[in-house]
């Protein structure tokens, strides 16, 4: 099967900071992966736009990133991704392709990541799928309760 060109082009992927580090214990190898696993994948992100139309989407990634994380990986990575849309994209369109934008964004932190992790000790490291319906969820209720009054 043909792919179909999409309206959402995709301009450049870039990495802004990153911490990666290793943290050496008793475990065994196959026993700090699947607690790695376990971990929760903290994820936020936020859009823009410019007025040339651009749509930059900036985007981050936490796994085990606290001070006190005594195992496997401590993980921090945020980055940008910049697209654009085909000339005669209407507005309804852009807004069902934002979702796309913002997927396409963590799956490229993903990618570094598990390249990045791949010249450590324990190899390669990859979260979990993404439910992006409850990520988009998330983040709408993060933002409704940030422009709410407080009532006192």
């Amino acid at each position: 099967m043909i792919a179909a060109e999409s309206k959402l082009r995709l301009l450049s992927s870039n990495i802004f900071n990153c911490r990666i580090s290793f943290n050496p214990c008793k475990l065994s190898q196959n026993e700090i992966m699947s607690r790695m696993n376990e971990l929760p994948v903290d994820i936020d992100f936020d859009i823009k736009t410019n007025k040339e139309g651009n749509l930059f989407v900036f985007s981050k990634v936490q796994i085990n990133n606290q001070d006190d994380a005594d195992f496997g990986y401590s993980i921090f990575a945020s980055g940008a991704t910049l697209f654009t849309f085909m000339e005669g994209t209407d507005d309804k369109e852009k807004k069902i392709l934002i979702g796309s934008a913002v997927n396409i964004s963590i799956t490229n932190l993903r990618n570094f990541i598990c390249n990045a992790t791949s010249y450590y000790p324990l190899g390669s490291f990859s979260f979990h799928s993404i439910d992006m319906n409850a990520l988009f969820e998330s983040k709408a209720k993060k933002k409704e309760k940030l422009n709410k009054p407080d009532l006192i």
